[in-house]
């Protein structure tokens, strides 16, 4: 696997990112929301997964950061997306739900030690937490911009 590396670039992406997510949540009724579809899945149901993975790959950094050689669980999305039912929920949570999770990611890597502190993925192998931000920081960027594409911002 590919270990990703964690920067300045990370963090802004991390950040921007929360930020359109709330643009986009602010500016569009959720009915457009949940009628825009990607594949399978509504803009809505998009964006409730991009949250549900931020607070997961948040708690995976929050782990390793304050636990030594934390086990790090791997998450079925599927199952998460179908327990969660995000195309029944209230967008703005979502925003607030990435917003708090990157922000905690930025946080906690201010300090560049933490950075290079280790856990064990039960797929993954041995991953520091520079990798696991940066991960989130990809896959989140990789579907908001999808999303945003679809929903630009008006003036």
């Amino acid at each position: 696997m590919e270990r990703l590396v964690y920067d300045d670039d990370t963090a802004f992406t991390l950040a921007d990112d929360a930020a359109t997510v709330s643009r986009i949540v602010r500016t569009t009724t959720v009915d457009k929301l949940r009628a825009v579809k990607f594949d399978q899945w509504t803009a809505l149901e998009v964006l409730g997964h991009v949250a549900d993975m931020a607070d997961v790959f948040a708690e995976r950094v929050r782990r390793i950061v304050r636990e030594q050689k934390p086990a790090l669980a791997s998450v079925d999305q599927d199952a998460v997306h179908a327990q969660r039912r995000n195309n029944e929920r209230d967008p703005m949570e979502f925003a607030k739900r990435i917003q708090a999770a990157h922000g905690e990611m930025v946080r906690l890597l201010t300090d560049k030690a933490n950075r290079a502190r280790t856990g064990v993925h039960a797929d993954w192998g041995e991953v520091d937490a520079a990798h696991v931000a940066a991960y989130q920081a990809r896959h989140a960027h990789e579907h908001v911009t999808d999303v945003a594409k679809r929903f630009p911002p008006s003036n």
